[in-house]
């Protein structure tokens, strides 16, 4: 550093390209004459002897990271160490000729406005690689430099717009958005003013973003074609393809986020699913020939081995994928067929996120002798970019370690990543994993604005296509599935209802009196009660609404109001619940695990929810015997049966087992509860009509439940499906054949 001559620091970030980066510092000090530079060298963990450099060139700083930290970090890293009044960044994959240094510096010099200038970029075989470029917008994905529009079609004006190396004369300097990191020259006083690079950006795109941040703080960037080095495109990415494939997407989203003001946010869920679907189809295009060639291997290997006499068949494996096991009626399903499949025929294997931290957890259902479930910590119920994709790979991980037979999901989230898991893993090992998909709800309705519901349902058309069998918990679901959102034909639509363990709620007649003595409510008080998550879609500002409106119509009863359950809400709605004057009379318990004692001492159940798939909740009370009042969303009519009294000009209507209201009508809802109570004799200063009717529908409604939701019909039912899906051959995903390799290079 003390050498006078000396004004560049040239930073070279290596990760298991050492062979190449050495002729890269072959190529700098014959370029340079020598004594011209001082060289940083950040490598990032690599495996290839990366100690060989030190040996050949002594006077080279190199630094050797105990991990790989990313292009950014490492970049940042050497900067801290050089005082040089200007840094050349290059890739290791690089060769500089003559003039490069020099020349460029000399231009640096001349124009102190430029913060960062980029020489052309040529291929090993003398093409011009398209390395200054326009910010990119949306249509970037579809018209970029590797993209299959620009191969296609490469003088259209969208690409020609956005690439803009080509629209140099080779000769003059001039302006660009910005230009790519495999070599850039930036006078350090400009890193001063605009910072470091951000290191959120693990690799690509970091580059854009400097040059960004450089315009917005009043520095040119310039392509500068007097001078050139050849680029040995993605040798350092290409030793972990997949990787590299999902940082480059990851980074796309980080850019997308931290520039597009909030009037493109409307975008996010279409951009999320957009470079999901891109990441997925580069990913299988790079794998297509390898695929053929083993086609070919296997077809070999069945022709020799006809005839031959059959090993003992194995049981069938099943993979089964849920987003996280909270309190709810898709954990208890799970659980279930997870452990009484017969263990003779099905193996079975639980794949399973992380709950919120607000929500009940399931995990006590599985006791000591049952095989723990495979925790994937990035399946989560928010929606993230990066945990998304992270997720994506562990699933992936564990399908390549399993090789399951059968992959079944349940819930969006595990449907989403874990079907284009499923997807990719088919189409890059030639396999046929059956998927079977089961919907307890949708998202379609009630979650999101309309945008992203719309966004939703056009991605589970998608992921449809590649689904072998869907489940619907209710004959309504399965309606609206195929008929009021289009998700799939019919053929692929089955209707199997959930089923549970019904023996507690049968029996609860024994825990009678535990509740109430918990809660300190006496006999003589009427309980209404709500469970469920604490969350937007199940409503339970109307639960509160109708109980104010019952306590005013009803001024002489006495009655509590309980909520199990916990959630996000909850503090929301303790508060208004004071703010609307119930705070005496309601009475918020979080989750209880005994919860057939809470039922024991119901007199009403009841579910004000927006949308719902088939309620676990209406299920336990009726097998319990407690008379339910619902909205009438998803499987609710199908678990209330047909109206009885659809035209006496009530806002509720008594059906076969149970009284069912409109959503977003506190009143009428209010109205149905105090009938209830009435009839049923559960206040007996409000008695009115006969109690006898109420019993007959508690009596249909337990004898429905055993015949229809019970754990041994559940079972059988799964157990026939999947025997039915092994039956079946495999689909030929091989006739993707003619896709080139169109992962060749990633940006």
């Amino acid at each position: 550093m003390n050498n006078p001559s000396i004004s560049i620091d040239i930073i070279i970030v290596n990760y298991n390209s050492t062979d190449y980066l050495i002729r890269c510092i072959e190529s700098i000090y014959r370029s340079s004459g020598g004594g011209f530079a001082e060289i940083f060298v950040e490598d990032n963990a690599s495996i290839d002897n990366v100690e060989r450099v030190k040996e050949r060139f002594p006077e080279v700083h190199l630094h050797i990271n105990s991990k790989n930290i990313g292009f950014g970090a490492a970049t940042n890293r050497a900067i801290g160490k050089g005082k040089n009044p200007y840094i050349v960044l290059i890739n290791p994959d690089s060769k500089v000729e003559s003039g490069l240094l020099d020349n460029a510096v000399q231009y640096l010099a001349a124009n102190p406005d430029i913060g960062i200038l980029g020489p052309r970029i040529l291929d090993n075989d003398g093409a011009i690689q398209e390395s200054a470029r326009s910010f990119p917008t949306p249509l970037t994905a579809l018209f970029g430099r590797q993209s299959l529009f620009s191969r296609l079609f490469p003088h259209n004006s969208i690409t020609r717009a956005n690439l803009l190396a080509h629209q140099s004369d080779g000769k003059t300097p001039m302006a660009v958005d910005w230009v790519s990191g495999a070599c850039m020259l930036i006078r350090r006083r400009a890193i001063k003013d605009i910072g470091l690079l951000d290191e959120r950006f693990f690799m690509y795109w970091e580059d854009a973003d400097w040059c960004l941040r450089m315009w917005k703080k009043g520095w040119k960037v310039v392509y500068f074609p007097r001078t050139k080095i050849f680029h040995y495109v993605g040798k350092s990415s290409s030793k972990l393809l997949v990787r590299s494939i999902f940082e480059f997407h990851k980074s796309v989203y980080l850019f997308f986020n931290k520039y597009y003001n909030k009037s493109f946010r409307w975008l996010k869920p279409l951009i999320l699913f957009g470079l999901f679907f891109r990441f997925c189809f580069v990913i299988t295009s790079s794998k297509i020939n390898e695929i053929i060639l083993t086609r070919q291997v296997t077809r070999r290997t069945i022709s020799k081995n006809r005839g031959k006499i059959q090993a003992p068949q194995k049981p069938i494996s099943v993979m089964r994928i849920i987003a996280r096991l909270n309190i709810g009626g898709p954990a208890i399903h799970v659980h279930l067929l997870n452990a009484k499949l017969n263990p003779a025929r099905f193996k079975s294997l639980l794949v399973t996120g992380r709950i919120s931290p607000l929500e009940g957890d399931m995990n006590y259902l599985f006791s000591a002798g049952e095989p723990e479930p495979i925790r994937i910590p990035e399946l989560q119920r928010e929606i993230s970019l990066v945990m998304d994709i992270q997720a994506f790979f562990r699933i992936f991980a564990i399908l390549k370690a399993k090789m399951p037979d059968i992959v079944h999901t349940h819930t969006a989230k595990a449907g989403f990543s874990a079907r284009f898991a499923v997807i990719i893993y088919n189409l890059i090992y030639g396999r046929h994993v059956k998927l079977v998909h089961t919907f307890h709800g949708n998202v379609f309705e009630g979650y999101f604005d309309r945008f992203s519901s719309y966004s939703f349902i056009l991605i589970e058309k998608i992921i449809a296509r590649f689904t072998d069998i869907i489940i619907a918990i209710s004959d309504s679901q399965r309606s609206d599935l195929i008929h009021r959102y289009k998700i799939a034909p019919a053929r692929k639509l089955r209707t199997i209802r959930l089923g549970f363990d019904l023996l507690p709620f049968l029996n609860s007649g024994e825990l009678k009196g535990k509740f109430r003595r918990l809660i300190n409510v006496d006999t003589e008080t009427v309980i209404i009660g709500i469970v469920g998550r604490l969350v937007a879609i199940k409503d339970h500002r109307m639960f509160l609404d109708a109980a104010r409106v019952l306590m005013n119509q009803n001024t002489g009863m006495k009655v509590r109001f309980v909520v199990v359950g916990d959630g996000e809400l909850r503090k929301e709605l303790e508060s208004y619940s004071r703010q609307i004057g119930l705070e005496k009379y309601v009475t918020f318990c979080g989750w209880i695990r005994n919860i057939p004692m809470v039922y024991a001492d119901l007199d009403v159940l009841a579910l004000t929810s927006k949308n719902e798939g088939t309620p676990v909740s209406i299920i336990e009370a009726m097998a319990t015997g407690v008379p339910v009042i619902a909205t009438n969303v998803g499987g609710v009519q199908d678990l209330l049966g047909r109206i009885d009294s659809p035209d006496d000009g009530l806002p509720f209507s008594y059906c076969e087992r149970g009284v069912i209201c409109k959503k977003n009508d506190a009143e009428g809802f209010a109205m149905g509860v105090a009938s209830i109570i009435r009839k049923s004799g559960a206040d007996p200063a409000k008695r009115e009509g006969s109690e006898a009717d109420i019993t007959e529908m508690m009596k249909k409604s337990r004898e429905f439940v055993v015949r229809e939701y019970a754990q041994d019909r559940l079972i059988a039912d799964i157990e026939s499906l999947y025997d039915e899906l092994m039956a079946q051959p495999g689909r030929d995903l091989f006739h993707l054949k003619n896709i080139s390799g169109a992962a060749r290079h990633i940006e």
